[in-house]
């Protein structure tokens, strides 16, 4: 089992911290199969970015994957250590757990493979963004691949609200999650607000748990300057991941990256 700090500590960003505890109970796991096959087809060792509780990070490895995880909340990164506690000795052997922010880390090292599922987001700024998407050009081998998977900050609504099915878990409690989302079209900012609402066997609420985050909207023209001024380019673009090539009506946009050889 391996346990690092990387050399920047990450700011914990908020909307996380409290709530790792929940997050695999709400999680979407179709973009697993996705990153499966492209790390059979790329190889290890594998970077992945705002790995979180480390959903994809221990898929890789059950999957043969040498696997680093990049994670700045402690929160999430508390989940992760508990499924390196209680993995196998041949799985655990193969994840790495890093705390550290996207924005500025440095492994001193590189990887054939960089993932970052649907976390780009959480760099706020230009100045940030700019500066991870250095950090994992930094981090790729000259003939590595880059995933950056994001919604289409042309396709988000203005205001939604949603509300989860109770997920049940093994002591009898039951937890549901409600949420709301506002987007700031002309700031390019998005705000995510979550509540967890953790109820007895009784239907009693015992516990209530309230969490807002923001994220950027990133539009399709501001990533194409930011991954071509960044020393990338586009060698695939999906929609979605069974596949389906991209279209200005897709919900998502997965972008397949190399290094440009110019920069």
């Amino acid at each position: 089992m391996k346990e690092e700090k990387g050399d920047q500590n990450g700011k914990a960003r908020s909307g996380y911290e409290g709530v790792g505890r929940f997050y695999d109970l709400f999680a979407d796991n179709s973009d697993i199969p996705f990153f499966l096959k492209y790390a059979k087809k790329i190889g290890s060792p594998i970077l992945d970015i705002a790995a979180g509780t480390g959903r994809i990070t221990f898929a890789l490895a059950i999957d043969g994957h040498e696997v680093v995880a990049l994670e700045s909340s402690q929160s999430m990164l508390e989940v992760a250590k508990q499924k390196l506690k209680h993995a196998s000795p041949v799985i655990a052997n193969k994840v790495t757990l890093v705390e550290g922010d996207m924005t500025n880390f440095n492994l001193e090292r590189k990887f054939e493979l960089v993932l970052i599922p649907n976390s780009f987001v959480h760099a706020i700024t230009t100045e940030e963004q700019l500066s991870t998407l250095q950090c994992i050009r930094n981090h790729l081998t000259d003939s590595g691949v880059f995933i950056l998977d994001f919604y289409p900050g042309e396709m988000q609504y203005e205001h939604a609200e949603f509300k989860e099915n109770p997920v049940s878990l093994d002591d009898g409690t039951t937890v549901e999650r409600h949420g709301e989302i506002r987007s700031n079209m002309q700031n390019q900012i998005m705000t995510v607000k979550l509540q967890y609402i953790v109820r007895d066997s009784e239907q009693n609420i015992i516990e209530e748990v309230e969490v807002v985050s923001s994220a950027a909207l990133l539009y399709n023209k501001d990533v194409d300057h930011l991954i071509s001024f960044s020393g990338f380019v586009v060698v695939d673009e999906l929609g979605g991941f069974d596949g389906q090539s991209y279209s200005l009506e897709s919900g998502r946009r997965i972008l397949i990256l190399k290094k440009s050889k110019e920069k």
